[in-house]
């Protein structure tokens, strides 16, 4: 008798952590939620809600989605937030420098599962040598929603097949001014820039080697 009680107390207290954490995951908007540390009165700034619901688009780009103006040079030379539009999509066609990954952000509501964290892939306009930075290069993020799409899109794997190769990547635009600080374009005087301009890919949807 006690060990059938002891079997139904795990039991309900395992369905009670899986209840737990399925309603957790479903409290994470795709506007994203303020840093807990903050406290509980914390908020997100409306453009903060709308660059992540921006990166946690849940849909691969249609051919009338793309906009064929944009191109890995243009973009690494801009500095105008309206040059193009985060409605649309685009490919950029570069060099596979590195693959980097996040950790808690806004638009993941500051989650501890590691799962849900994005990953950089910086692309750069010129074939990889000594000398390329990360400041030299677009942000190309590929987003829980992409490895929907290829699982093999890590951070691990793609900077083991990668390197060096031509690619064209593709999917959403972004333009996300929360990175101003660390891009060259919008801050020349920065002593840590980690990639050339805040324009970019997120969420990635497609990835190929150029031919």
């Amino acid at each position: 008798m006690k060990k059938l009680i002891l079997a139904l107390s795990l039991g309900v207290i395992v369905v009670a952590a899986y209840s737990f954490t399925s309603d957790k995951d479903k409290e994470c908007p795709a506007e994203g939620k303020a840093n807990p540390k903050k406290g509980k009165d914390a908020v997100l700034k409306p453009r903060e809600k709308n660059v992540n619901k921006h990166k946690n688009r849940q849909s691969v780009p249609q051919i009338g989605d793309y906009d064929k103006s944009v191109t890995i040079q243009g973009m690494y030379d801009s500095k105008d937030d309206s040059l193009w539009s985060e409605e649309k999509a685009c490919s950029l066609t570069g060099y596979f420098f590195r693959a980097v990954d996040n950790n808690i952000e806004s638009c993941n509501c500051f989650t501890e599962d590691k799962a849900k964290y994005s990953t950089n892939i910086y692309l750069s306009p010129t074939p990889i040598d000594k000398n390329t930075r990360l400041a030299d290069c677009i942000v190309i993020v590929v987003m829980p929603y992409s490895r929907t799409i290829n699982k093999d899109w890590t951070a691990d794997n793609l900077n083991d097949k990668m390197f060096g190769k031509k690619l064209t990547a593709s999917g959403w635009l972004i333009y996300d001014f929360t990175k101003s600080v660390g891009s060259i374009m919008t801050n020349s005087n920065g002593s840590h820039p980690e990639r050339r301009s805040i324009w970019g890919i997120c969420p990635m949807t497609d990835l190929k080697v150029a031919e």
